[in-house]
């Protein structure tokens, strides 16, 4: 392979510079709420299960839109739907800047995930779509590496921001997004695409099917039942809908279907650390907010670093043999921090390196083989869906870890059930690669 089909062309480089900037702020806002949680209970006199819908919430909106977004791929251009989620993203920011009552900062979140589920997907799919095969899996690595550290630093800013400007300042700083549209206009591709019937019914199923399971992990289990059966009949009507709002056929492909399954479980790992850390540090060691934040960002910093070289790695020796090496890091990691719960905290700050480095592995080598199982045509709806995937993961592994330690489980009991749940998906990993060849 020559050098020089290995190199980035200069609008290839301006075009991933725009999509790190973009993934920054969808990022950066995901997680910089999550230590201010404490202010937001606190002025409006609220319980622990009425603040946490300033979390679960978002998470249930990031879900669905993420679904939402890929399938209107087939009727909007990357760039309409850019700006769309900016707009959006920019508009709850204000809303949740001058609110005076709980009710409009939970409108402003939800206003700001429904604005931000746009990015990941429209990212991942425009990778897949506007990259040279042989620099791709270099470019989802930096993507992926600039998730890690957003989502590290996220809550280290977070806390500084809330720190001295107070909680609501943070709206504003996810309003900041508007300034990368001009960079959209210029260097993302405006592609014109079919306008395409938009299956409202099967949206409106699958939205509420999917709130009512969320609902009924984190707080009222019968909802469960609701939400099955909700989601039984999109089911059934995806099956008799000519453009259904999933093509069922996403489904029918087995090896999709496994890197789904990877994407949800690995995501449950990740945000049960993030969930599990701060618990066990101050319960254990009663370590302050400030300091919690910053055991997480050597990890955060050594994936951006490595994620380059991871996404190179998957182009050189093939995404699932990386896959494969990842997942047995993100095993090891957890292992680990099961038998070192009672270390000095700067141990966990060691081994959170190693488990970030494999998550980032994971979702790089991840997001390259959906581009291996699909069609062009299908590459933005399948993106759309394995976002949404992972962004589940991301709401159950809080919801299980949480279940888990009100039950009293002993920390390492807690780290070693999502080592177990870590183990699954190296089982999902290595059928992703059946002939054992590793290749892409």
């Amino acid at each position: 392979m020559d050098t020089q089909s290995m190199a980035l062309s200069g609008n290839e480089r301006k075009l991933m510079g725009t999509l790190c900037l973009l993934i920054i702020f969808g990022n950066i806002n995901m997680t910089m709420f999550n230590l201010s949680i404490p202010s937001i209970s606190a002025d409006f006199a609220l319980t622990s299960s009425q603040v946490s819908w300033v979390m679960v919430g978002y998470s249930i909106l990031m879900a669905i839109g993420a679904g939402t977004y890929g399938k209107l791929t087939e009727s909007f251009s990357f760039r309409q739907l850019y700006v769309i989620g900016l707009i959006l993203l920019a508009f709850g920011s204000m809303i949740g800047f001058f609110s005076t009552s709980y009710l409009q900062v939970i409108t402003g979140r939800l206003l700001q995930a429904a604005g931000a589920s746009s990015i990941s997907p429209l990212s991942y799919a425009a990778v897949t779509l506007y990259f040279k095969p042989t620099v791709k899996g270099r470019v989802l690595g930096t993507l992926s590496a600039t998730i890690a550290f957003a989502s590290g630093f996220g809550p280290v800013f977070g806390g500084f921001v809330e720190q001295y400007f107070g909680w609501r300042a943070l709206f504003i700083v996810s309003s900041l997004s508007l300034f990368v549209i001009p960079l959209i206009f210029k260097y993302v591709p405006d592609k014109k695409h079919d306008r395409g019937s938009f299956d409202f019914l099967g949206a409106v199923l699958f939205s509420a099917g999917l709130a009512l399971v969320l609902l009924g992990v984190t707080n009222y289990w019968f909802m469960l039942i609701a939400g099955a059966a909700v989601l039984l009949w999109f089911g059934t009507h995806i099956q008799k809908k000519e453009h259904p709002f999933i093509d069922a056929s996403f489904m029918k492909n087995a090896p999709y279907r496994r890197i789904l399954g990877i994407g949800f479980l690995t995501f449950v790992c990740n945000t049960g650390l993030t969930f599990t850390l701060p618990v066990m540090m101050k319960n254990s060691f009663h370590l302050p907010t400030s300091k919690i934040g910053l055991l997480m960002l050597p990890g955060a910093v050594c994936a951006a670093l490595l994620g380059s070289r991871i996404g190179g790695w998957t182009d050189r020796f093939g995404s699932s043999r990386v896959l494969v090496i990842s997942q047995s890091l993100v095993i090891s990691g957890f292992i680990l921090l099961g038998v070192s719960v009672h270390l000095p905290p700067w141990i966990d700050a060691l081994l959170i390196i190693i488990l970030m480095i494999g998550f980032n592995g994971v979702l790089t080598s991840s997001s390259n083989l959906v581009s291996t199982t699909l069609r062009s045509a299908e590459l933005g709806v399948g993106m759309g869906i394995f976002t949404l995937a992972y962004l589940l993961g991301g709401a159950f592994g809080p919801a299980l870890v949480g279940r888990l330690i009100d039950l009293k489980m002993p920390f390492f009991v807690v780290y070693f059930t999502i080592s177990l749940l870590a183990i699954l998906t190296y089982l999902f990993a290595r059928k992703a690669n059946p002939s054992g060849s590793y290749g892409n």
